[in-house]
């Protein structure tokens, strides 16, 4: 759900189109078509700065300039090559964005025109570089540090912005999991295939689920 221009929109992503309807009449406003291989649109779209953004792990991203109207709107870039997410929404901030590629790990590329800044070199998954998956939370709105789970259970404290990723604490917490965690109050749960654990994190700041 985004607000533009004074206007409510559900943006919803399919396996061949991503749309926007009144989220309180259904009428639609736009489409703009996006097949995806096997159907798979997995990461929930991200809106700022008059753009929606969706990532597709096979077929890259696409960037959508919203106009004045509610029924106006425009494929304004997109990347194939850089910018594959499958699992992970991306992370927004201070007109950059971060998106785990499927190649080359964490990325950082500036929302506006989808350019490209750096790459983790897959640090923050080393354990999977050929398939890796991540997610990824801000931990405030104050400083650019955010709470990573990857697959390999690794609880991750990481700094980011455009001068790189700087990873400041690291622990395992459960082992393989590709499952999103849940954060409440100060605790995470986290779960695989076979278990789900609650931890409790340590009370510095408060947490902001928020994209």
């Amino acid at each position: 759900m985004i607000n533009h221009q004074g206007q409510s929109q559900l943006i919803i992503w399919s396996p061949n189109h991503i749309h926007s309807v009144d989220p309180q009449s259904g009428k639609h406003f736009w489409s703009v078509p996006y097949k995806i291989t096997y159907g798979v649109a997995i990461a929930n779209p991200i809106a700022h700065e008059g753009l929606v953004f969706v990532a597709g792990y096979w077929d890259g991203s696409k960037a959508i300039q919203l106009g004045t109207q509610p029924e106006e709107a425009e494929l304004k870039w997109e990347d194939r090559r850089t910018l594959r997410g499958l699992m992970s929404q991306p992370l927004y901030r201070d007109g950059y964005a971060y998106l785990l590629d499927k190649k080359f790990g964490l990325t950082c590329f500036e929302f506006a025109t989808g350019k490209k800044i750096w790459d983790d070199k897959n640090q923050m998954t080393p354990g999977n570089t050929r398939n890796p998956h991540a997610t990824l939370i801000w931990l405030n709105q104050q400083q650019p540090r955010a709470l990573i789970l990857n697959s390999d259970g690794d609880l991750i404290l990481a700094e980011l912005d455009p001068s790189g990723y700087r990873e400041l604490a690291r622990t395992n917490l459960i082992g393989e999991t590709w499952a999103h965690p849940a954060y409440a109050e100060n605790r995470i749960f986290v779960r695989s295939n076979t278990r789900i654990i609650a931890y409790e994190l340590p009370v510095l700041e408060s947490i902001d689920e928020s994209p």
